[in-house]
């Protein structure tokens, strides 16, 4: 393991030498941080806008309406779509070179004439990434909860830090899922320049396409209802676009984040505990996402034809 420990120091320190992998790291923390300004921003916002109707209902004499419930977490939820979106594109350039990076510069060969496992390679390269990811995720965490406080005037509660904890152990096994699927596509390209477009591809498809085609069915459904007289207020999921969302990792990490960051008021009061578990299912499609091309890549990479 000594060995593999080597590779991911190697992995780790290669970051701060790619000013473009550097200043990806840079945003992501830069977005993860404005995440939580965004989110107190609009939730003061809301809160001004309530003052406003409850002074000129005194004024008027009518009924004050109910205040808005707002649940503290949910000030965060921006975080999800700035995962989905910057966290994946951080992941995959992470991996799209690093084993057909390695075989362009003559590295690879050198690698394997010394005494390491091709697994320990691998593992090695995981180690690394997991690393990167998992300090830029903890220094997210850190600031974001500092801001919480500052935002809020409050410090979480345990239920809440629990909420937090379990979103940011998702998007960590999120984030590692693309950078499996981007080292996979490494080791079974040629070319840095292929990989990278085969990853830019399935982000596109899986941030962006895919969901819109399970939107357009969910719109299809309304129009159709409408049409027959069973109106809706609004679009609503259909055994079709259920199915869909199932092809995008990025729909059903966002599912889990809008549950543990209380952005649905039916799953905002429950236990951590509770709202995980109601996400289990998705939660463990999640974790596949890294364990399936992690497997494939160390039966790929055992073939003698990779190098």
């Amino acid at each position: 393991m000594s060995k593999a420990l080597i590779i991911a120091k190697k992995e780790f320190t290669a970051v701060f030498k790619d000013r473009v992998l550097l200043l990806m790291v840079i945003l992501f923390l830069a977005m993860s941080i404005v995440s939580a300004y965004v989110g107190s921003t609009t939730k003061n916002a809301e809160l001004r806008a309530y003052g406003d109707i409850v002074v000129a209902a005194h004024a008027q004499g009518t009924e004050v309406p109910e205040a808005p419930l707002i649940y503290p977490l949910e000030i965060l939820h921006n975080m999800t779509e700035y995962i989905v979106m910057i966290g994946a594109v951080l992941a995959f350039f992470l991996g799209f070179d690093s084993f057909s990076g390695e075989r362009e510069g003559g590295t690879l060969h050198v690698i394997f004439t010394r005494p390491i496992s091709r697994f320990e390679f691998i593992a090695g390269k995981l180690i690394g990434a997991g690393f990167m990811i998992g300090a830029l995720l903890l220094a997210a965490f850190i600031f974001n909860l500092l801001l919480f406080a500052v935002c809020t005037g409050l410090f979480p509660n345990a239920n809440e830090i629990l909420r937090l904890v379990l979103f940011m152990i998702t998007a960590f096994l999120y984030m590692i899922g693309f950078y499996m699927f981007s080292f996979l596509a490494s080791i079974n390209s040629r070319s840095r320049t292929f990989s990278f477009l085969v990853m830019m591809v399935a982000w596109i498809c899986i941030s962006f396409v895919i969901p819109q085609l399970a939107e357009t069915q969910r719109n299809y459904e309304f129009a159709v209802n409408n049409i027959a007289g069973t109106i809706k207020q609004i679009p609503s999921d259909t055994a079709i676009s259920k199915l869909i969302d199932w092809f995008s990792p990025a729909v059903e990490f966002k599912y889990i984040g809008d549950d543990l960051l209380q952005v649905h008021s039916e799953s905002a009061l429950m236990s951590a505990g509770t709202a995980f578990a109601k996400q289990i299912g998705r939660f463990l499609y999640i974790l596949n996402m890294g364990v399936i091309p992690f497997c494939l890549s160390a039966l790929t990479v055992k073939k003698e034809g990779v190098l």
